[in-house]
């Protein structure tokens, strides 16, 4: 059992509630996640429109019945440390694993929404995506697009972001945890389980046009962590430990990329 945790805030005030671990698929199969706490989802708090721009905007893609913002908290306080203009948005979406593939295809949606509209408004802005386990299945999809079937789930098509037009090129860095469409041996894996595949591998052309955000994408895989290493001995507390492990090195690489 994973105890309540706090949500810290970064620049925007957030809402608070109990949180269901998002964690451990204890088999290779999205039908297995395990949930050990009940959720109460929180509503996030909605940036006013006419709020200031801000240097660096983080947008974060929470983990499966993660109260807003999730475990990620740790990584926008990373990032933003030491940073006079910095902030951060939840990117708006069910993150759920009953209709799987509709909360992703929702949060690709909004996502895209939401990186389009802060970049039209604030086009000096640097942008970050951040996204954990579904999370990093919707940042992954947003960047390099989706859709298919599997495991008698059906995900919309959609296509990627365009790295030479906006909002893809305001884009300083992308980073995903235990990511559930993890291809093993990118460039831009790393971790004990940098070398393994995911529960649902992203492959052909939704893997090309990922690969052209390689330059400012990073992916952290852990080898028991099964969602994104499925042949990996499984260690049930790697899904739920990035955080604690890698929140500091994560937001010093981010910081690499945004060059301020």
């Amino acid at each position: 059992m994973h105890p309540r945790f706090a949500l810290p805030r970064c620049n925007v005030d957030t809402a608070r509630g109990r949180s269901r671990d998002p964690g451990m698929l204890f088999k290779p199969t999205l039908a297995t996640a395990l949930a050990v706490l009940p959720a109460a989802l929180a509503a996030p708090v909605v940036e006013e429109r006419q709020a200031p721009c801000q240097a660096v905007r983080v947008f974060l893609a929470r983990g499966s019945v993660e109260p807003y913002p999730g475990r990620q908290s740790k990584i926008v306080s990373a990032v933003c440390s030491g940073l006079s203009s910095c902030g951060y948005e939840d990117i708006q979406y069910p993150a759920t694993y009953e209709n799987y593939c509709s909360s992703v295809s929702t949060g690709i949606a909004n996502g895209i929404r939401q990186l389009t509209a802060y970049a039209a408004r604030c086009p000096n802005a640097k942008l970050v995506l951040t996204g954990y386990s579904q999370g990093g299945h919707v940042v992954g999809d947003i960047l390099g697009g989706g859709g298919g079937n599997f495991q008698g789930c059906t995900q919309a098509t959609s296509a990627g972001l365009n790295p030479a037009t906006s909002p893809g090129n305001k884009i300083a860095a992308a980073i995903r945890f235990g990511d559930v469409r993890q291809a093993g041996a990118q460039s831009y894996n790393t971790g004990t389980g940098a070398f393994g595949n995911g529960i649902w591998r992203r492959e052909g052309s939704q893997l090309q046009s990922l690969n052209r955000f390689s330059s400012v994408l990073r992916s952290w895989c852990l080898a028991g962590d099964q969602v994104c290493n499925t042949a990996g001995t499984l260690d049930p507390r790697a899904h739920t430990s990035y955080f604690d492990v890698f929140s500091t090195e994560a937001g010093a690489w981010v910081k690499t990329k945004l060059r301020l």
